[in-house]
């Protein structure tokens, strides 16, 4: 003891781990190379959890905004219409003859259907449902060739079966009967945007 009534710290009497040095009833805690280790470690995981954490939350949020800008791109065809490839449709549900079938498409700034390509055919069937529907096709006679109704030649890729003047869709492919005939129709026209996938 000193002559302020202090005593002398001694070595080796305090907490394991202080260095064994106590003043005035308080301890200096100096923390050894295992404990300074185990610190680091700790930082070092938080530091990793936390880059993982950053990394994947600005990968869902960048994956979020593809899947709205996707479903977008998709939705290029007016209320009621189907979209298919490049092409809108649209089934009506009532029935008519091929002049006014015609006359309601143009209206619409469409068409009576127009397909080029089996997969295309093959959309229009799986949707018409079990009913018959007027297309695009049309022919002057049983003697003049098919047409379609911008006036562009039918390639015949596809076997049109009966005499008649207009074209018409059903379960068992293309047929033809007169432009009388009252049956529903498709109208098809280009999108007008384009998909950018």
């Amino acid at each position: 003891m000193n002559a302020q009534g202090i005593q002398k710290p001694e070595e080796g009497n305090g907490p394991p781990g202080t260095g064994g040095k106590i003043l005035q009833g308080k301890s200096l805690i100096s923390i050894s190379c295992e404990s300074r280790a185990k610190l680091y470690a700790c930082y070092g995981v938080i530091i990793v959890l936390s880059v993982a954490i950053v990394a994947l939350s600005v990968a869902l949020s960048a994956r979020k905004t593809e899947q709205i800008t996707i479903k977008n791109t998709y939705a290029t065809c007016p209320q009621n219409w189907i979209g298919f490839g490049n092409k809108c449709f649209y089934f009506s549900e009532y029935k008519s003859n091929w002049t006014f079938a015609q006359a309601f498409c143009m209206a619409q700034e469409a068409q009576l259907a127009r397909f080029d390509n089996e997969e295309e055919l093959n959309f229009l069937k799986r949707y018409m449902n079990s009913s018959s529907h007027l297309i695009g096709l049309h022919r002057d006679s049983s003697e003049h060739s098919w047409r379609w109704t911008d006036n562009t030649e039918y390639n015949s890729t596809f076997l049109i079966q009966g005499d008649g003047e207009c074209g018409f869709l059903s379960d068992n492919g293309i047929s033809s009967s007169r432009d009388y005939i009252t049956r529903k129709w498709i109208c098809s026209k280009f999108s007008n945007y384009t998909l950018q996938c």
